[in-house]
C-alpha cells in the first residue's frame, strides 16, 4: 500500500464527499418538504446502519473465502468490529431505536463529535487505517471489493453525524463533552479487555495494545498509559472542539434566524 496521499486516496475524498453532500441535500429537502421529524431522522439512521452491517458482512465473506488474511474459512480476530470506528455500529443502533431513553441521550454526543473526529482523521490518513489497499485507483475488480467497502462505509459513518446536527436530531449542550468522554472510555476499556482476552490472535482493537499503523505508537515503548493518556487526550480534545464549534454555529443561526423573524414582524 502506497501511504503517500495520491492519487487513489484525492479521486476517493471527491467522488465520496460527492455522494454524501447529494445525500444530505436531498434528505433534508425531503423532511422540510414533508414536514418530517424525528422518526424520519432515526429512519435515516437505521438505514445508514443497515448498509453499515451489510458491508461488515461483505467484509467477513471476503476474508473468511479467501486466504489473503489467513487459511480459507479462518476468521482474523484482529478484525473484528471492535475497533473506534466500529463503534458507530452499534451507537448508530441505539440512536436509530424508537426509545430516547438515558442511553441515547449519551451516545448521541459519542455518535457525533467522537465518531466525527475519529472519522474525519481516518479518512485524512487512510494509511494509518489500512483502508487503501489494493490497486492505486478505483477501478471496478476484485482486488478493490475490501478498498470500497471500507471507504463507503467510512464515508457513511461520516454522513450519520452531519445529518444529525443538520437536521435538529441532535444539538449539543456544552455537558456533552463530558458524556461523550465517558461513553468513549468504556468502549476503550471493553476494546482492550477484548484485545487480552484475544491473546495470540494480534487483536490490537482502537490501537490500544500494540498501536499497528498509531503514529503514536512509539509511546508504547516508553509507557503504555502514557501512549493511552495522549490517545484520550487527543480524541476527547478533538470532541470539545466540534461540540463547542457546533455550538456557536447553532448560537449564530438561530441568532440570525430570531432577528430575521423579528424584521418580518
Amino acid at each position: 500500500m502506497n501511504p503517500d496521499f495520491g492519487y487513489k486516496h484525492i479521486t476517493g475524498l471527491i467522488w465520496l464527499f460527492a455522494l454524501i453532500i447529494i445525500a444530505l441535500v436531498v434528505l433534508l429537502v425531503i423532511r422540510k418538504k414533508y414536514k418530517l421529524g424525528e422518526k424520519f431522522d432515526k429512519a435515516v439512521i437505521k438505514c445508514t446502519c443497515a448498509l453499515m452491517w451489510l458491508g461488515e458482512i461483505i467484509k467477513t465473506f471476503r476474508m473468511v473465502n479467501y486466504d489473503d488474511y489467513g487459511p480459507i474459512g479462518y476468521y482474523p480476530l484482529w478484525m473484528g468490529p471492535f475497533h473506534i470506528c466500529s463503534m458507530a455500529l452499534y451507537a448508530y443502533i441505539i440512536l436509530g431505536s424508537k426509545k430516547n431513553g438515558k442511553l441515547s441521550e449519551w451516545v448521541k454526543p459519542f455518535g457525533y463529535a467522537v465518531i466525527l473526529i475519529v472519522t474525519s482523521i481516518l479518512l485524512v490518513m487512510p494509511s494509518a487505517a489500512s483502508i487503501l489497499n489494493g490497486p492505486e485507483d478505483w477501478k471496478f475488480c476484485f482486488d478493490n471489493i475490501l478498498p470500497y467497502q471500507a471507504w463507503v462505509y467510512h464515508g457513511l459513518i461520516f454522513f450519520v453525524p452531519l445529518y444529525m446536527v443538520l437536521s435538529g436530531f441532535y444539538r449539543p449542550k456544552w455537558s456533552d463533552i463530558y458524556k461523550a468522554a465517558v461513553v468513549l472510555l468504556v468502549c476503550a476499556a471493553g476494546a482492550q479487555a477484548l484485545n487480552y482476552g484475544f491473546e495470540g490472535s494480534n487483536a490490537d482493537f482502537m490501537t490500544l495494545r500494540y498501536g499497528y499503523g498509531n503514529p503514536f505508537a512509539f509511546l508504547i515503548e516508553i509507557s503504555p498509559l502514557l501512549y493511552i493518556g495522549v490517545l484520550a487526550a487527543i480524541i476527547i480534545s478533538g470532541t470539545a472542539v466540534v461540540i463547542a464549534a457546533t455550538i456557536g454555529i447553532r448560537a449564530l443561526v438561530d441568532k440570525k434566524k430570531n432577528k430575521t423573524v423579528r424584521i418580518e414582524e
